[in-house]
């Protein structure tokens, strides 16, 4: 009988436990650290996953004098069902970008499938040393890219700008948004050998 109480408070500990950090991350994702936006950068960094970080991104070039855009080379194919082909995604958003700006002032890093091979591969970009460098992607991704640039060592100097400042919590895409971020963050601190796991763990 002693040991069924024993189970069962180890159990109670760790219930709490997990149901505290269940409410402090999802709290973090929905509302993460707001960072104090520079008036001017070197580069606009655009990850994958939403077409209209594009669109912000050639704004905010723009607005912060900037003098490149970084774009991830996100290589998994997106299907257009109205032609029946497919093209890698990165093509789409580099096709946004260049309606209004200059092909030569984008360049593409990577080989992509997942935002830790975006971070990783933005991590060995040694040109953008110490200068300042604004990431543009949803609010909700922001928790997880900002400890995945602190792992990979770069997160001095860059900033994050949210596609959207709030969310509508009634909206099943934000409410799906924010569960699979859920998710992801719990692989994160379940995981620490990246490289095996990374297609699994940060697929968009």
């Amino acid at each position: 009988m002693r040991y069924i109480y024993v189970i069962f408070s180890v159990l109670g500990i760790i219930s709490f436990i997990f149901l505290a950090f269940s409410i402090y991350t999802i709290n973090k994702i929905v509302y993460p650290e707001q960072d104090l936006i520079k008036d001017k950068y070197y580069a606009i960094v655009v990850l994958s996953g939403n077409p209209e970080r594009a669109i912000l991104a050639a704004e905010k070039y723009f607005e912060k004098n900037a003098s490149t855009i970084l774009l991830s080379r996100e290589i998994t194919l997106f299907k257009d069902y109205l032609t029946e082909n497919s093209i890698p995604t990165y093509k789409i958003y580099l096709k946004i970008l260049t309606k209004k700006i200059n092909k030569k002032n984008i360049i593409l890093f990577g080989n992509n499938t997942s935002t830790y091979d975006e971070i990783r591969e933005l991590s060995k970009l040694s040109f953008i040393s110490n200068k300042n460098i604004l990431i543009v992607t949803d609010k909700y991704h922001h928790y997880r890219v900002r400890k995945l640039l602190k792992y990979f060592n770069i997160s001095n100097d860059i900033d994050l700008y949210p596609l959207i400042s709030n969310y509508n919590l009634s909206n099943k895409y934000h409410i799906k948004n924010i569960f699979l971020e859920y998710t992801k963050i719990i692989l994160f601190y379940l995981f620490t050998d990246y490289d095996n796991l990374a297609n699994i763990i940060y697929k968009k």
